[in-house]
């Protein structure tokens, strides 16, 4: 186990990264059975499963650890290339790809931008893993991102943390569905008869929303839409109210298109940008860079370095 063949550990990343064998191989231009049979020599020298074969194909715990230290190592090469070239010239090489875990409202509103910067400032490829805030670090617990946008505080063990600043959410309704039942006043009761907009199960911003309110929370209907967009026009066209992003939401308020529910009352969400200490440096200034593009569009409360 001291040597590994870096080409098998290539398509174990690629079968990972693409889901299955077939777009593995058309990924890597190499058949289906060389990916295959490069899995399985793999597989007997380690001695464990590194891939669980499904639709998806999925990774065990081992494969995540070979996948990780494959992007990684695919960030170091393109560091040591870009100063080779500094130092004999040459053309540029293919750009490595970084996976990261994002909180799909950051991704919606200033996360593109930073994705741009990057690109144009580090010469590296995306691999964007979405979820809500409060989940994105199991993705780099378990390897499967190299960074993550998150709200936990506590860094992940051989992490690092940075306080980008706080997301402002703002509870909203199409004027057409606040005249219908908010007519009389925002109250818990009010809202309990009103369907609401959640992205998932695990979102809970309508119940900080209420506790900030009232004290209190009721039990809610709830239409569940697991996509920016969709929440947001379901928002727009009546199907229920929601919490939006107020970077995002107040353009829409001020052109009447939403009603804020109770105005001044938001729910900040503070987010956090995690990458492993013993990192790239491509990773390190990435990081430098996440909180620079953050500190434009969020709340500036938190910007300071751990």
């Amino acid at each position: 186990m001291s040597r590994f063949d870096y080409d098998s550990l290539t398509i174990l990343a690629a079968v990972i990264r693409e889901g299955s064998f077939e777009a593995a191989a058309k990924s890597m231009k190499v058949t289906q059975s060389a990916v295959s049979q490069r899995i399985k020599q793999l597989e007997e020298k380690v001695g464990v499963v590194l891939v669980a074969r499904g639709r998806p194909c999925v990774p065990t715990e081992a494969g995540l650890q070979f996948f990780r230290h494959v992007e990684q190592v695919g960030l170091l090469q393109q560091e040591l290339a870009e100063r080779m070239r500094a130092l004999v010239g040459g053309e540029e090489g293919i750009a490595a790809t970084v996976r990261i875990g994002v909180n799909n409202d950051s991704l919606a509103t200033w996360f593109p931008k930073l994705i741009k910067l990057a690109t144009k400032e580090l010469g590296i490829l995306f691999d964007i893993l979405p979820d809500d805030q409060e989940h994105t670090e199991s993705s780099l617990r378990s390897g499967d991102a190299l960074a993550v946008i998150t709200t936990m505080e506590t860094p992940v063990q051989g992490c690092k943390i940075i306080s980008l600043g706080s997301m402002e959410y703002v509870a909203v309704a199409s004027p057409e569905l606040y005249q219908a039942h908010f007519a009389d006043g925002v109250s818990l009761e009010a809202l309990r008869t009103c369907i609401s907009v959640a992205f998932n199960r695990k979102d809970t911003i309508q119940d900080q929303w209420m506790t900030t309110c009232f004290g209190a929370t009721v039990p809610l209907s709830i239409h569940y839409v697991p996509s920016y967009e969709g929440y947001l026009s379901c928002c727009l066209n009546g199907a229920g109210w929601g919490l939006v992003p107020s970077i995002a939401g107040n353009p829409y308020i001020k052109r009447g298109e939403l009603v804020e529910l109770s105005p001044g009352k938001k729910v900040s969400i503070a987010l956090h940008w995690q990458a492993a200490m013993q990192s790239s440096e491509i990773l390190r200034r990435l990081g430098n860079m996440v909180l620079e593009v953050a500190r434009e569009h969020l709340v500036p409360d938190r910007f300071r370095p751990n």
